[in-house]
């Protein structure tokens, strides 16, 4: 009788003082957001979409069309139309040569020698020289359409939208045949694209075998001779099924040049069936999520750079559990076509609400993170990255910092339409200083699994099924915080 009634009233006490506690360091909320987001960047990087060596000849230069070479004689009537065939097919190093040729001559159109010159650097990724040479033909040769629709494609490539699409309408109200209009149009389209709203979204149904990252752990607390009079026990695991959603939204809105303004929602949340039994700090462990990022974006063809202000809102147990307001810088560069280097920065500070303000303490986050990506093929892409958080609360015991790694691999199956995409981190928490309460000064390590499998093919109306799972397993030199999560679910997701 003793023992049961100590252990009925000791437990609530217990419960009490674990919502004392602030939050689990590793959040599984900024790891979905971050998920989240990399698709998405990877979905919208996904639209955005041979030269023979030219030697000196007898009499004149050699042009390689289809392995057959031609013999081109250093005159205007030759040297003119044979540039533009080098152009048309890309053979920027015949190009160059004919071109040298060609300016050597009295009569030459300058525009064309600068045009050649120009594209050749654009194939060569030096669009700051090649929008230069392009700008300096258009102004040699004002009406001429090839020009205008190159110096628009530039731009196009070069994130200089305005500029872009004012080209391409100027070039547009030429005199031009009907399918060359056709295809400046295509251009225009494209660039209008980019300005549209691009993201995805999905819902889903699944199960999950811990909602409440529980552990289940029991043990005697205290003992009189043999007899345990007082038992410590914490929640088993809850299973539940759940209905879930995500969206995610970007508009690049062009301002002048490179500069843009970005505008990037994203919310996502999680529905569970089951509830925790009444009188536990938390009942509904149903939760959503909600960011705001709002700011300036640089863009050009080789590199990304953007200073984004936001908020996020987090809900949980039918409410709201906190407010906080950020900054976050972000930058990227390609290297090499289908290598790009990133970085991040965020500072963020949490405020709780409503009855959360009295059992949690508003901190502040600071964190910082560098990734590389590859793509080794138009079908595979690789990322892998390193992460910093540091955690600021009023006490030091619960201060603390994180270093994560990440790695993740996508991957299309050719003409079939599937895909896999896997994700893998690896974390390590640690509190700044000992915790009386929980006698040790808290370190965890946490591992989190995500693959999800999908396929294009069987999409209706847009909308592809997507098979997914998740595998979170932490381990904690505090018995409250270790636990193991398993979910699979199965999602219907249209990207747009």
């Amino acid at each position: 009788m003793t023992n049961r009634w100590t252990q009925l009233h000791f437990l609530p006490a217990l419960l009490l003082a674990c919502a004392l506690l602030p939050s689990p360091p590793a959040r599984a909320d900024e790891d979905d957001t971050r998920y989240l987001l990399d698709q998405a960047g990877r979905i919208g990087r996904q639209r955005d979409g041979g030269a023979g060596a030219l030697a000196p000849h007898p009499g004149g230069l050699v042009l390689t069309i289809e392995g057959r070479a031609y013999r081109v004689n250093p005159t205007l009537q030759d040297l003119e139309p044979a540039l533009y065939v080098a152009i048309n097919r890309g053979q920027w190093g015949e190009a160059r040569a004919l071109a040298d040729s060609y300016r050597r001559l009295a009569g030459h159109k300058p525009h064309l020698v600068l045009l050649a010159d120009g594209l050749a650097a654009r194939a060569e990724g030096d669009y700051g020289r090649a929008i230069g040479l392009l700008e300096d033909a258009r102004d040699d040769a004002p009406g001429d359409a090839r020009t205008q629709m190159e110096l628009a494609r530039a731009y196009a490539e070069d994130g200089q939208d305005r500029e872009s699409r004012a080209l391409f309408e100027q070039a547009i109200g030429n005199s031009l045949p009907p399918d060359t209009r056709q295809l400046l149009q295509s251009y225009v389209d494209a660039v209008d694209r980019r300005g549209d709203w691009q993201g995805s979204i999905a819902v889903g149904r699944g199960r999950n075998d811990n909602i409440n990252q529980a552990n289940g752990f029991e043990q005697c607390s205290m003992y009189f001779l043999t007899l345990c009079l007082a038992r410590l026990k914490l929640p088993d695991p809850i299973a539940s099924s759940f209905t879930s959603y995500d969206l995610v939204l970007s508009r690049r809105i062009a301002l002048a040049g490179h500069h843009n303004l970005l505008l990037r929602p994203v919310s996502y949340g999680t529905f569970y069936q089951e509830t925790a039994p009444e009188g536990r700090a938390i009942e509904d462990y149903s939760q959503q999520t909600h960011v705001l990022y709002a700011g300036y974006q640089y863009a050009d063809a080789r590199q990304k750079f953007s200073l984004l202000p936001f908020m996020e809102l987090y809900a949980r147990d039918g409410h709201t559990h906190y407010q906080a307001p950020g900054l976050q810088a972000e930058w990227s560069r390609e290297l090499t076509p289908g290598l790009r280097l990133t970085a991040q920065a965020s500072l963020k500070r949490y405020a709780y609400k409503e009855q959360d303000s009295r059992y949690f303490s508003d901190y502040t986050q600071k964190a910082a993170g560098l990734g590389i990506a590859w793509m080794p093929t138009a079908s595979t892409s690789l990322q892998a990255g390193i992460d910093f958080t540091r955690r600021k609360y009023p006490m030091p015991t619960e201060s603390g910092k994180d270093l994560a790694v990440r790695a993740g691999v996508f991957h299309a199956f050719g003409q079939s339409g599937a895909f896999v995409n896997l994700l893998a981190l690896y974390r390590i928490s640690r509190n700044d200083e000992r915790d009386f309460f929980l006698g040790v000064r808290r370190r965890d390590e946490q591992q989190l699994y995500i693959a999800t499998l999908g396929s294009t093919r069987l999409s209706v109306w847009g909308v592809h099924p997507e098979l997914r799972f998740k595998h979170v397993v932490n381990h904690s030199n505090s018995i409250f915080y270790g636990y193991s999560q398993n979910e699979i679910s199965l999602q219907l997701r249209k990207n747009f």
